[in-house]
């Protein structure tokens, strides 16, 4: 049957803009995801310095040491970077666990950028969005590289700093599964970060206002 008020089919948005706004979506991620010269290296850059300041010390005896992998890695998806682990309690005992920053993220983080800036509010809105955004999926790739770490220090092993117990360890687990090496996730948490930063409540009502 034919959509009522001239094709006005979700939400009182017309299909055209509804499939304008998903294009548009996707032209930005396209630009974000452009191996532009010099961003990967930037941001591997960021990740690691962040890591270093917020992870060097990992509870009373967890140290880690986040650096560069040299040389450095060809292809998107290679590990770029190296976190060494170590337990100060017990001498020599060290781990390493190497990572993607790319795929950890910079790849959520520029969808949710995509995201906002694709949004239909004013430019104003969305670059006030899009800073709050950058810093909440900052703080997202963070939580998932705690998580990796806690589960890395609480290991029945010479690195084990925590004592989580089997329902801990477990719950660690699952929320790591989930979170940070699940592929649904690097976009499932991009679109709550939009949500959150984009909308106002005004925007609510308007959309989901009846049409008239």
């Amino acid at each position: 049957c034919p959509l009522p008020q001239g094709g006005r089919g979700v939400f009182g948005y017309s299909l055209k803009s509804v499939a304008a706004f998903f294009l548009k979506v996707i032209l930005f991620y396209a630009l974000l995801m452009i191996p532009w010269p010099g961003v990967s290296e930037g941001y591997g850059y960021v990740y690691r310095a962040c890591g270093n300041t917020f992870f060097r010390s990992f509870g009373s005896a967890g140290r880690v040491y986040f650096a560069p992998i040299s040389p450095v890695p060809e292809g998107k998806d290679a590990k770029d970077t190296s976190a060494t682990l170590e337990n100060i309690k017990t001498r020599g005992a060290r781990g390493t666990m190497d990572m993607n920053s790319r795929l950890m993220g910079y790849l959520p983080t520029a969808f949710a950028a995509a995201l906002i800036l694709a949004t239909p509010v004013p430019w104003s809105r969305r670059l006030w969005a899009l800073l709050w955004g950058i810093l909440l999926m900052s703080g997202f790739a963070g939580f998932e590289l705690a998580l990796r770490l806690l589960d890395a220090f609480s290991d029945k092993n010479v690195l084990a700093v925590f004592s989580l117990g089997p329902v801990g360890k477990a719950s660690v687990v699952i929320l790591m599964k989930v979170l940070a090496m699940s592929p649904v996730s690097a976009y499932i948490a991009p679109i709550f970060v939009w949500v959150l930063v984009t909308f106002r409540r005004g925007d609510w009502v308007k959309l989901l206002a009846s049409p008239t």
